[in-house]
């Protein structure tokens, strides 16, 4: 029996086989050299099934369902994957005495076998990382025949190792074209259109408009407002870039954004999806200056339950672009003097004492509102299932000059209240988006799911939990975040935290798709605050939902200046708002079904290549 696979990776107790992902069936394990028949990662291949009896016990450790598993064998290549390789000499190469040589180069993917090529720079290069190309391989030769494509640098360069992550994971990041550039407005010259500030929703007399942001960002997508209004309702706000008002479909900008994705942010750069006079300029929410931005704002009782919510272009002036710490010690109480000068919007300003009072306990008020409003929010996310978890990440501190002497310090990152306070904000806005595109667009809408992990994938989290005597349930997220509360020693409290990561490294990765291609087991509620149920890993749970928040339709929205997802959502909520204002059919001008799944099927693709390098990068420092 023939079926046709992609070939994977390398299951964790068989160092020789390699997963073979099916096209419509589970995954074939193809063992040894003779069974790849020539066939290297990614490759689309056919393959032999081979007889239950040839079966093999191998197990995966949380990559499948363990046992008995099935066999295969290639039969032919029908699509190779065609990429360029990172790729080294070998140390015990002989030298070229200048001449035109075959050679093998030791790719540095170690699932692609050696590559022969012919240089004769080999002496030259031996210290160097190449990039190299497959043509050909022969039924008669242990290795593939390929050819030389271009030098990258000295091993252990920072420039050549970000160079190699960024080419090894399909990252192009070129120089944007001059033709692209010549779409978009003038920096210096843009202003405030008068067609536009006549159609959108000015807010920027009337509402304390404010941004809460890591230290030194540059492409700011999201800011915040928060007013208390009569008779107990409190309005909330969140403004996010309204990029697609600079990038339209079918411009070149459009398509190179849509090629990238998404902005990549190493320790020591950044990779920007728009041009800089869009991304830390003219989209950017940037504080006192006029922006356009696309806002939902919810009205609220005294118990932060929506009441009504509204969704449209704004124009906005931000007041303030804090930095999370600035905003934590707001929070937590600092005086005007000690917080004064974190604050680049009151320090050059001529203000009393009592001025300056004024307008830090009204910054500090809002700021402390957001942070009440999103402990309700998170907190009803939690009874609902929603599982938080923990990671263990690092800042690499660099100094001014390039070079791997610039790293100055490796300081683990500080978590804060206020970046929950923000998240959930953040969160908040997205499940409202999410539920009003799908309404209107219920079989082309973009969304963003998070399947339920294999219960195969808790095995090592129960393992080390039982081993300090606590018991992890995992049948639903609900029983897992109520189990991961519960699992505290009080004389260590980082036992907690590793349990929250090993719950991290178990969960599925969350895709964005396109509801047309997904069939859903129950019609949009309306809900004003969640689903109000935990989703099962057995089962059928609905294929709409996020696992990990415990949202039933969720979608990112808020950052449209660095992920191209977002780009795609804000278009068709716009569209679905002009349809309801003026009643024309505005989706006609949107993607359909198959298009935007073809958009989302590149978009997590290009999301998971980001992750892993990102990664990599990471352990590089």
């Amino acid at each position: 029996m023939l079926a046709v696979v992609v070939l994977g990776k390398r299951p964790k107790l068989c160092s020789r086989g390699r997963w073979g992902e099916g096209e419509g069936r589970g995954k074939v394990l193809i063992v040894g050299p003779m069974a790849r028949n020539r066939a290297i990662h990614n490759d689309r291949v056919a393959i032999l099934l081979l007889p239950k009896s040839e079966a093999s016990n191998v197990g995966d450790h949380g990559e499948g369902e363990g046992g008995s598993v099935a066999l295969g064998a290639v039969v032919g290549v029908l699509e190779r994957e065609r990429r360029k390789y990172v790729a080294t000499f070998e140390e015990k190469a002989e030298e070229s005495r200048g001449k035109t040589e075959r050679v093998l180069v030791l790719p540095y993917d170690t699932r692609i076998p050696k590559i022969r090529i012919g240089t004769r720079q080999a002496d030259l290069l031996r210290s160097h990382r190449i990039v190299v190309q497959i043509d050909t391989w022969s039924s008669a030769s242990q290795y593939p025949d390929g050819h030389f494509v271009r030098n990258i640098g000295p091993i252990g360069d920072v420039e050549t190792e970000t160079a190699v992550i960024m080419i090894e994971h399909g990252l192009s990041f070129p120089t944007f074209s001059r033709d692209l550039l010549n779409e978009l407005p003038e920096r210096e010259r843009w202003e405030v259109e008068v067609e536009e500030e006549e159609k959108r929703r000015d807010l920027r007399e009337t509402h304390l408009v404010f941004s809460i942001d890591p230290q030194g960002c540059e492409d700011v997508d999201d800011t915040l407002s928060v007013r208390h209004l009569k008779k107990g309702v409190t309005e909330l706000g969140v403004h996010i870039a309204d990029v697609s008002h600079f990038v339209r479909p079918g411009s070149l900008t459009d398509a190179e954004a849509q090629r990238r994705s998404t902005s990549v942010y190493l320790a020591d750069r950044r990779h920007d999806m728009l041009p800089p006079v869009l991304s830390a300029h003219l989209c950017s929410l940037l504080s006192g200056v006029d922006r356009y931005a696309v806002s939902v704002v919810w009205k609220m009782d005294q118990n932060y339950d929506v009441k009504s919510v509204w969704f449209g272009r704004t124009l906005i002036r931000s007041r303030y672009k804090l930095s999370y710490e600035v905003a934590q010690q707001l929070c937590d109480g600092a005086a005007a003097s000690d917080i004064r000068g974190d604050i680049p919007e009151l320090l050059n300003l001529d203000l009393s004492q009592q001025e300056l009072e004024k307008r830090l306990e009204e910054l500090r008020g809002a700021v402390k509102t957001l942070s009440e409003i999103a402990h309700c929010l998170k907190q009803r996310r939690g009874e609902d299932g929603a599982v938080y978890l923990d990671s263990f990440e690092v800042k690499v501190v660099m100094g001014e000059e390039k070079g791997t002497a610039n790293i100055e310090d490796l300081v683990p990152k500080q978590h804060l209240d206020v970046h929950d306070t923000i998240a959930e904000c953040m969160i908040f806005a997205n499940h409202w988006v999410a539920k009003k595109i799908h309404s209107s667009l219920p079989t082309s809408s973009l969304l963003r799911r998070h399947p339920p992990p294999s219960q195969t994938r808790f095995t090592h989290l129960r393992t080390c939990a039982g081993v300090r005597g606590f018991q992890i349930l995992t049948g639903s997220n609900k029983e897992l975040a109520e189990s991961l509360d519960n699992a505290v020693d009080p004389h260590d409290p980082e036992v907690n935290k590793i349990f929250r990561i090993l719950a991290t490294q178990a969960m599925s990765q969350a895709e964005y798709f396109s509801t047309g291609s997904v069939s859903s087991y129950h019609s949009t509620g309306s809900s004003v605050h969640s689903t109000g149920s935990s989703f099962h890993s057995t089962g059928s749970p609905d294929q709409f939902s996020h696992y990990g928040l415990a949202l039933d339709y969720y979608t990112h929205f808020t950052s449209p200046i660095r992920r191209y997802a977002d780009v795609i959502v804000h278009r068709q909520l716009l569209a679905v708002v002009e349809e309801e204002k003026r009643g024309e059919r505005e989706r006609e001008k949107l993607p359909g079904n198959v298009q935007l799944a073809e958009y989302c099927q590149h978009m997590n693709s290009t999301h998971r290549r980001v992750c892993e390098g990102k990664i990599i990068a990471q352990q590089s420092f």
